[in-house]
């Protein structure tokens, strides 16, 4: 069922009327707190920080289950390569920074990598096809 946000969504999963969804971790909390929604797993590959004693996916049974979103920086292309390596020096450097860490790693959930240019084009070169094939089976379209 579409739902316009998390939040309506989160609603109907909490009063029974949708059996399971799969979201943000950070989004369940305030309601997994309550007492109103459990936590069954998280879909990446180890389990995270902010809730360690939940398994994964794979952990729960179902093998090479690895969903995770991840972000990026990036720059226009033709950026001269030593602005982007600058660039790429002072992002690693702030996210070794412990107030970013607790912030990124322990409030929001994120597993914080801080990788180079060229390992995050190697990233996406694995990710892009991963999902235009997942999206391709599934018939999904834009609409």
């Amino acid at each position: 069922m579409p739902y316009k946000g998390t939040p309506p969504a989160l609603t109907d999963v909490a009063a029974g009327q949708v059996p399971f969804m799969f979201d943000q971790v950070t989004a369940a909390l305030p309601l997994v707190k309550s007492g109103k929604l459990k936590l069954l797993a998280v879909t990446t590959a180890k389990r995270i920080a902010l809730v360690p004693d939940l398994p994964t996916m794979m952990e729960s049974g179902i093998p090479g289950f690895e969903m995770s979103s991840w972000q990026a920086v990036y720059a226009p292309k033709g950026t001269p390569k030593p602005i982007v390596q600058r660039l790429n020096a002072e992002i690693v450097k702030a996210l070794k920074q412990p107030d970013v860490q607790a912030k990124l790693s322990g409030q929001l959930a994120m597993e914080l990598v801080g990788s180079t240019p060229e390992e995050l084009r190697d990233h996406m070169a694995r990710e892009i096809p991963r999902w235009a094939e997942l999206v391709k089976k599934s018939g999904a379209a834009a609409d």
